[in-house]
Parts: C-alpha cells; sequence; structure tokens
C-alpha cells in the first residue's frame, strides 16, 4: 500500500521493481519463495511525544 502514496510515477515504478526483484531473488538463492510482507516489515505510528523532534525549524 505504502508504493501507491509515492507521488512520482517513476519513483513508483523503480520500488515497485525494486520489490519484486527482491523476492524473486531470494527465491532464486534461498531455493524457497518468502512472501513480500515480512520482508517490508513494519513501521509503528508516531507518538505526540516522539513527532515534535522531527519537526522543522521555523
Amino acid at each position: 500500500v505504502y508504493i501507491e502514496t509515492i507521488p512520482f510515477p517513476e519513483t513508483r515504478d523503480y520500488v515497485k521493481k525494486v520489490m519484486a526483484n527482491s523476492v524473486f531473488y531470494a527465491a532464486l538463492i534461498k531455493n524457497q519463495v518468502q512472501p513480500l510482507k515480512p520482508r517490508l516489515g513494519r513501521i509503528a505510528p508516531k507518538t505526540g511525544a516522539d513527532s515534535s523532534e522531527d519537526e522543522l525549524p521555523e
């Protein structure tokens, strides 16, 4: 889902190809197919306290 949120078509297409290739090469190297979902990992939502550190100065 996050790939579809990338605003630039060229970048979105590139990321799709890289992710697909990672699945294919993992299957070739390890001789087993690994689903894409475990390869993506999980990004936890930001909390209010942590997000203030990421703000840009005015």
